[in-house]
């Protein structure tokens, strides 16, 4: 069963734009030594809801294109 974390971002997210290193949510209170330490722990756990929502990391690649000749190398008069 997957946990929703929504309310917690929800916190940690208007603690963070406050610029303070604690949150409350349902109940329940954590610190956090940074700020820093804060922003790593809500995106930890937004990657855990979309795990839980089937979707995954969004990924780019990078694209390559040749024309089909080289100019440089052995076999090429250099």
């Amino acid at each position: 069963m997957a946990v929703d974390h929504t309310a917690q971002i929800a916190a940690m997210e208007a603690a963070l734009a406050q610029g303070v290193t604690s949150a409350s949510y349902e109940g329940k209170s954590a610190s956090y030594r940074s700020l820093e330490e804060m922003i790593q722990t809500i995106a930890y756990l937004k990657r855990q809801d979309a795990k839980a929502a089937g979707r995954g990391r969004a990924v780019a690649g990078f694209a390559g294109f040749s024309r089909g000749y080289r100019t440089r190398g052995p076999g090429y008069g250099y």
